[in-house]
């Protein structure tokens, strides 16, 4: 439940709407977490069920009312279980290695502007990170006046930053290494 739990930690901070919620997500944890409007609505839901939430509505001037969710001491209680408890190695789920992987029937060519796209998208999301990712969470923790929170914070745009570093340097590797692939099989005859 990690969204259910970023939502707790979120709202440890101060109370929020969904709205909210949606542009800290966008804002600060979006480099390696990322949460759509009606997922973020649905966790509320069963936040409140869990009493780890609760939710005022708050009347606006000329506008629909705005329903801001606040922390419970359950959710705290909860929020800090999880935060203390090592989690399980998650698997790997990489899309574009199911490409490579099925590639038999693919040219050294083909096979290549696969990785060489890669690779381009790769550089323009950790430039992204470095610039985009890194002005957004020195401006939330300055915000919300967290010096400890922006280290950690930092720690997990690095983590980002140098996943990509392995992953071109893995890109530029294997780009190589497509030229000296064996031919292509030869197409059966039925």
């Amino acid at each position: 439940m990690p969204l259910a739990h970023a939502i707790l930690a979120f709202l440890e901070y101060q109370p929020m709407s969904g709205y909210d919620l949606k542009k800290v997500f966008d804002a600060s944890v979006h480099h390696f977490w990322s949460a759509t409007q009606s997922h973020i609505y649905k966790a509320l839901e069963e936040l409140q069920e869990k009493d780890w939430v609760t939710a005022t509505l708050i009347p606006q001037q000329g506008k629909p009312s705005r329903k801001e969710y606040q922390l419970t001491p359950a959710g705290r209680a909860e929020l800090h279980r999880w935060l203390t408890t090592p989690l399980p190695l998650e698997s790997v789920r990489e899309d574009w290695l199911i490409q490579i992987f099925f590639s038999m029937g693919s040219s050294n060519e083909q096979i290549a502007a696969l990785l060489q796209a890669r690779i381009a998208a790769v550089r323009q999301r950790q430039q992204a990170y470095r610039t985009g990712a890194q002005a957004s969470l020195t401006e939330y923790a300055q915000k919300l006046g967290l010096a400890r929170g922006q280290q950690l914070w930092q720690m997990t745009l690095d983590y980002g930053v140098d996943s990509y570093e392995f992953q071109l340097a893995w890109l530029e590797k294997k780009l190589a290494a497509v030229q000296n692939l064996p031919p292509l099989p030869r197409p059966h005859h039925e």
